[in-house]
């Protein structure tokens, strides 16, 4: 389980010396066909990510002129069934992204992906990756992904809607009910949220439970410890916040049926104030909008009166990570892949395109960072423990009952007793 000793991980490795760059490929001869290719998914399909993993893709095969590699890239949503399909009928990518997690831990169970640690061990690469992102990574002290990213969710809002209306950051729940309740006297929508992958409005429920029982009342119930379940008072209160939240009408009328980058478009547009989403939206909005940067700031989700969870505890994980599936032929180039995928020149790019590495950097190479990017990076090297989103922590049938649990408690189909009942339920299945 994670420890305040993650906040020594992450502080003391943001910063660290150069570490060695493949050789650059001598000029020579027009590249020979490639005898071998490697197929290679993800989901980083949109600008500033998509050209840094390009980059890394072209980089490996020049200094591999005998290895073609097929990328393709997915949508999130259609890329979770078009994995689960493809790995379930043996046919999956020789390298895939991942984001860690109970996800991973199936598939390592059932031995479909490549045991990394040998490799990480070569070379220095293991010392190069974040403890804290590498430990989302591995299952029974075995590693098997490398990550890239390493994200937190906070509460982005905009400053000129704040001024305007004479807010002022809430650092509780019920300063932040009243600030959305002011807004909604004033036509404007509290909170951009478009929930019909569902994720989006389990970042609500997640952080509430978090600040009223702290990261213990998940990970007892996660790890089925006696006594504790996922009927626990936290996870109670999380739905009828979220539930109070919805009645209220602090959320877009429908939220169910929109989907996020809508609820993107309505936050930027200035239609709706705060937007509780990852930090990976910075990097969409320096390309998308990058005029918005100097009205977007955040802050920690707020603090729960009475509340048993630490206030600087953030919800994060990785975000991008990549895995080799058990059925690649070669899987020593598939490995080398992964390498310059993760290579400081990657990195690099990875930063200048807004987002947090889950590798050490130097002060030189996080310094393009966008100023709310680093401001969120702060709160993540601050908090005492990473709260990992439900989702991507819980064995994959648990997390889509979180996740439908959640959406029907914005519908008001559910009541809070009722989605935690059913949450338990479903684990209880899941052990036996």
């Amino acid at each position: 389980m994670p420890t305040k000793r993650w906040l020594a991980a992450l502080a003391a490795a943001m910063v660290c010396g150069g570490c060695g760059k493949p050789a650059a490929p001598p000029d020579a001869a027009p590249k020979p066909a490639a005898t071998t290719t490697l197929t290679f998914w993800h989901i980083m399909n949109y600008a500033g990510p998509r050209e840094v993993i390009a980059a890394a893709v072209r980089r490996f095969e020049q200094a591999n002129p005998d290895v073609g590699v097929r990328v393709e890239t997915f949508e999130n949503d259609a890329y979770k069934t078009k994995l689960a399909v493809e790995m379930a009928g043996g046919t999956p990518p020789d390298v895939f992204f991942t984001w860690g997690g109970g996800g991973l831990a199936e598939l390592a169970a059932a031995d479909r992906v490549v045991d990394l640690t040998p490799a990480l061990e070569e070379g220095g690469w293991r010392d190069r990756v974040l403890p804290a992102a590498l430990r989302l990574c591995t299952v029974n002290d075995r590693a098997y992904a490398v990550p890239l990213d390493l994200s937190c969710v906070v509460l982005w809002y905009n400053t000129e809607l704040f001024a305007r209306h004479n807010l002022t950051p809430p650092a509780t729940l019920d300063e932040l009910v009243a600030a959305c309740a002011r807004l909604k006297e004033q036509r404007v929508t509290p909170f951009a949220l478009g929930n019909m992958q569902q994720w989006p409005g389990a970042f609500y429920f997640v952080y509430t439970a978090l600040r009223e029982g702290g990261t213990a009342v998940f990970f007892d119930a996660a790890a089925r410890q006696p006594g504790i379940g996922f009927e626990a008072p936290a996870f109670v209160e999380a739905g009828r916040r979220l539930q109070q939240f919805a009645q209220a009408g602090f959320f877009p009328t429908g939220c169910n049926g929109i989907d996020d980058g809508q609820a993107r478009t309505q936050f930027l547009s200035g239609k709706a104030a705060m937007y509780l989403m990852g930090t990976w939206l910075v990097a969409r909005i320096k390309t998308e909008t990058p005029d918005f940067l100097a009205k977007l700031d955040c802050l920690p989700f707020p603090a729960a009166p009475n509340g048993k969870g630490d206030p600087t505890t953030v919800v994060g994980g990785v975000n991008c990570a990549f895995a080799v599936s058990s059925g690649c032929r070669t899987p020593d180039k598939a490995i080398a892949l992964l390498r310059f995928l993760t290579d400081e020149e990657t990195v690099k790019g990875w930063c200048d395109a807004g987002r947090i590495p889950a590798l050490r950097a130097d002060e030189q190479t996080l310094a393009p960072l966008p100023a709310p990017t680093r401001k969120a990076l702060d709160y993540l090297t601050a908090s005492p423990v990473l709260q990992p989103y439900y989702d991507q922590f819980l064995p994959p049938r648990l997390a889509e009952m979180h996740k439908k649990t959640t959406q029907e408690l914005l519908a008001g189909t559910l009541t809070p007793e009722q989605a935690a009942k059913r949450m338990e339920d479903c684990a209880r299945e899941d052990g036996k």
